[in-house]
């Protein structure tokens, strides 16, 4: 994996960065199919999120080649949902249009050794996120068009709302545009994978970068987890039983978060009695107070300057030891053990 470069602004277009705090959006009636309609997509990484987007593209009338190494279970997956996979090589050779749905991690190495080889003039890149662009691990070609179509959820949610005739809203960017034709072709494919029927909002590879990472570190997967562990282990060191902890502290959490969804805060509050509604008045600036804030800068930061991609990848280089470590930890850890006794004891 090349050295991590210090991270680059190049927005070349002018249509996908609207005025600060000011969202575009795109539906079906401002996308056609046209665009992509002559050029092979060739989907490289048929995971969780490519695979949704192999299959809801071929549905939608596109020509899709998968690439994936021989022996291997995307393979066998892609087979028996009826393609036909190549080496990611043919893949290349073969499609003006890649598709790079690789983990981040692993997207650098597979580019150098079985796809930058193979690689033709005015090749169109499409990225499900863009942390490789905008901290240029890759060599993308300067003749190359650059798009990001980031669904806004996991690949098993855009595939389960295609079939249902909806879509999931995607983020959508072109950081280069050597053709001319990056916002129409970006605007295609996110049609394809369904998500103009839901919306698509216009960003930067930058915005999207940042924002997913930083929800994903302050709320989603680290700030909910930490805050679900540290009140479990307060309750039970004072006498609680686990069980009933674990069944407040994060299995009620599912009520929360479907009402947050649907309704916003507002009317999850609206929703909630009147003594859970004082109680979180008094408690949550407590809990979430301006020591809080700090530390959120102070994340901010770290990932806007590249540095929190630097140790990702040297950790990553390394083994993935913190990853490894935090499993570890946590597959051992009281809460742990006290959601696996209630899996047998309960039906949840």
């Amino acid at each position: 994996m090349p050295i991590l470069l210090a991270p680059v602004h190049l927005q070349r277009t002018h249509f996908c960065r609207q005025k600060k705090n000011m969202s575009k959006f795109y539906y079906d009636k401002d996308a056609s199919l046209d665009p992509l309609l002559e050029l092979p997509i060739g989907l490289i990484g048929y995971g969780n999120q490519g695979r949704a987007h192999a299959l809801n593209l071929r549905e939608s009338g596109l020509t899709v080649w998968v690439g994936a190494r021989q022996d291997s279970p995307a393979r066998t997956q892609a087979m028996l949902d009826g393609f036909a996979p190549h080496n990611i090589g043919e893949v290349v050779d073969n499609c003006p249009v890649l598709a790079l749905m690789l983990p981040d991690e692993a997207m650098s190495a597979v580019y150098e050794s079985s796809i930058e080889p193979y690689l033709k003039s005015h090749t169109v890149f499409v990225f499900a996120h863009g942390f490789v662009v905008r901290h240029r691990t890759l060599r993308l070609p300067d003749d190359a068009d650059i798009l990001l179509v980031a669904p806004t959820g996991p690949g098993r949610q855009l595939r389960s709302l295609y079939v249902e005739g909806k879509g999931l809203p995607a983020l959508l960017a072109v950081q280069q545009d050597a053709s001319g034709l990056g916002w129409p072709r970006c605007l295609a494919y996110a049609r394809g994978i369904g998500s103009t029927r839901a919306g698509a909002i216009a960003t930067t590879f930058e915005e999207e970068t940042v924002t997913d990472l930083f929800c994903e570190q302050a709320v989603l997967c680290g700030g909910i987890p930490e805050l679900i562990k540290a009140s479990f282990e307060t309750l039970v060191e004072n006498g609680y039983q686990p069980e009933l902890a674990y069944i407040s502290c994060l299995k009620e959490v599912k009520l929360i978060a479907d009402l947050l969804f649907s309704s916003g805060i507002d009317g999850m509050r609206s929703a909630i009695s009147n003594t859970a509604k004082y109680g979180s008045a008094v408690a949550g600036p407590r809990i979430v107070n301006q020591s809080s804030h700090k530390h959120l800068e102070s994340l901010l930061a770290e990932i806007k300057s590249g540095s929190f991609a630097k140790s990702f990848i040297e950790d990553t280089n390394a083994g993935s030891i913190a990853i490894k470590e935090l499993l570890a930890t946590e597959r051992h850890s009281r809460l742990a053990r006290t959601g696996r006794q209630l899996k047998d004891s309960l039906v949840f």
